[in-house]
């Protein structure tokens, strides 16, 4: 391509037979029209135009270059009339990628009623917790845990991210309950550690540090909060998990919490997206929709302390 702008404004000319005609459909000054018409005309190396005071008319390569570019360019046209409906309208894909635990809780149960309002949206999610280049990867919508070092991204609050400690009441009659941070050092701690990294991830406690996880005891690692989860109500031990996803096994009596005093929320979840500008409507109305209905979540933004107390009572 020598000059789209000049082809353009080419076509434009030969299309209104005048400079003056051509800049009012192109929204711009019939000295602009004549200066990137005689670029294309430099660069291509040909007259397109033969120009007197009083006609304008095409010269032969004129005429042969206006039947080739028409259609081209009545399809580029054509292409960015889809592009500009698709982006206005609720139809077409959006790609998001979400930490799983918060998505099988949180994020999963919202897309059915997110379809009651949106049918032709198709919601492409993917639950992964180590994607950290979210334009790169092409998501439209990321939700993870904590802030992101892009700063190119726009970054919306979603909610406080407690970990509570917590274990089966079968663990807990059998090792008995730990009332002091000190005191996990005489129980069996279950770790969670990331793909890619072999340093488990840290027990987010007010008061704990690095120098007393090291005299934790374990001898079970995985890299699922989900099987994390499922080795406790099994009674393997204790595990530090997000309080979120930590209430239904509560209610359901299968995990009991324990040490809530050190609770604390040193995290947060958040809502990226790549755009403040230009969002397709699609995109917008599923970033309103999550954040809309996420905010009356009462595990979400419920004191922490108050979500746990009905069950420290209950512990046995």
């Amino acid at each position: 391509m020598k000059s789209l702008k000049g082809i353009a404004s080419f076509v434009a000319v030969a299309s209104s037979g005048s400079f003056a005609a051509a800049a009012k459909l192109q929204g711009v000054s019939a000295v602009a029209v004549s200066k990137n018409v005689a670029t294309l005309e430099r660069q291509l190396g040909v007259r397109l135009f033969q120009r007197t005071t009083r006609k304008l008319s095409l010269t032969s390569e004129g005429q042969t270059f206006y039947r080739q570019c028409q259609g081209p360019l009545r399809e580029l046209e054509a292409a960015q009339a889809v592009v500009e409906h698709s982006s206005k309208a609720l139809s077409g894909q959006v790609r998001v990628t979400c930490v799983a635990p918060f998505a099988m809780g949180y994020i999963v149960p919202l897309i059915p009623r997110f379809h009651a309002i949106n049918p032709k949206v198709q919601i492409e999610l993917h639950l992964d917790d180590t994607v950290s280049d979210m334009v790169e990867q092409g998501y439209d919508v990321g939700i993870r845990v904590g802030l992101l070092k892009d700063s190119s991204l726009v970054a919306r609050p979603i909610a406080p991210l407690p970990f509570v400690v917590c274990a089966s009441n079968d663990y807990l009659k059998q090792h008995g309950q730990p009332t002091t941070l000190e005191q996990l050092a005489q129980h069996n701690c279950l770790r969670l550690c990331w793909p890619g990294s072999r340093d488990p991830v840290p027990w987010f406690l007010r008061g704990w540090d690095m120098q007393e996880e090291k005299t934790m005891n374990c001898n079970l690692i995985v890299n699922d909060f989900s099987a994390l989860a499922a080795a406790a109500v099994l009674g393997h031990g204790l595990i530090c998990i997000p309080l979120q996803m930590a209430m239904p096994l509560f209610r359901a009596g299968q995990l009991r919490p324990v040490l809530t005093d050190y609770m604390e929320a040193k995290l947060k979840v958040y809502l990226y997206y790549p755009h403040r500008k230009n969002l397709p409507v699609r995109t917008r109305s599923f970033i309103d929709f999550v954040l809309n209905s996420l905010a009356g979540e009462e595990d979400l933004h419920m004191p922490h302390q108050a979500l746990v107390a009905p069950f420290v009572k209950s512990l046995v």
